[in-house]
């Protein structure tokens, strides 16, 4: 802080007037007016109070708040402040509006401690489970969406990848749960992707369809098991420009043996399997 200095100074006996002691009053108002940092010391009466403005160039106390409040802005309180109790979920860390950068610490046994990452929504967290060293992301329906454990990766729901995926080991890959389907004429749909569907009509054919009917990517793969005794046909849709298979023959050979139908390209399809 600045040190005041005045004009004049006077030793005992030395005869004052007023010209010289409104100089040094002048001295001390220059002082207080354009001094930093100077505020009366008696504008706080206890720890925790503060100092706040009220207005430009105007402060004033406020008072220490109630353990564990927190301060918050408030510009109905002449101070712009208030202490008010902390939010309920104050020990979760919201995901909106802020990021993260800090470091979950180990706990007194050495186990560490689980901390919830919280997005605003009851029962929609993020935890890491510090006793079994895995991070679990938990949707509204209760079911973990995302488990991640000793290095591997769990997801229940869908999951869908806009770009390249690259998986170095092994991949594990099912087939959904046949369907039995009875229809004479059977027309792939979104969704049949990697089924498994066991035809039982005494003449079913299915009808492969080109890219503007049905927009099934690249690769795509269904099976067809000919379950009933009856016939499996397969037949190519308008705008469907090829459809391969061993020698051009578009039946299954026998019954309790399947057919896949593999998309090889735009509005192509290839037939593999028991043809004959």
């Amino acid at each position: 802080m600045a040190t005041l200095a005045v004009t004049n100074t006077f030793a005992a006996g030395t005869t004052i007037v007023a010209a010289d002691m409104n100089t040094n009053f002048d001295d001390v108002e220059a002082f207080v007016n354009t001094t930093p940092g100077v505020v009366q010391n008696d504008i706080v009466d206890v720890k925790g109070d503060l100092i706040a403005a009220t207005a430009a160039d105007a402060v004033a106390r406020l008072a220490a708040g109630t353990d564990t409040h927190v301060l918050t802005a408030d510009s109905t309180t002449a101070t712009g402040l208030i202490w008010s109790a902390a939010p309920a979920d104050a020990t979760k860390m919201p995901l909106a509006g802020g990021t993260f950068t800090g470091a979950v610490a180990a706990g007194t046994d050495g186990a560490g401690v689980d901390v919830t990452f919280y997005s605003g929504t009851a029962g929609d967290n993020m935890l890491w489970d510090a006793s079994e060293e895995k991070l679990v992301i938990t949707g509204t329906d209760g079911q973990n969406a995302l488990e991640v454990a000793d290095g591997n990766v769990s997801i229940t729901d869908d999951l869908t990848v806009t770009g390249n995926l690259t998986v170095t080991g092994t991949t594990t890959n099912h087939l959904t749960v046949p369907v039995d389907n009875n229809d004479a004429a059977i027309a792939p749909a979104l969704g049949d992707e990697n089924n498994y569907i066991r035809t039982t009509h005494a003449t079913a054919v299915v009808t492969l369809p080109q890219d503007s009917a049905v927009a099934f990517a690249v690769g795509t793969v269904i099976y067809y098991e000919r379950f009933g005794t009856g016939t499996l046909t397969f037949a190519a849709g308008t705008g469907v420009t090829e459809l391969t298979s061993k020698d051009s023959t578009l039946t299954c050979a026998d019954r309790y043996t399947t057919v896949a139908a593999i998309k090889t390209a735009a509005n192509k399809w290839a037939l593999i399997g028991n043809i004959g």
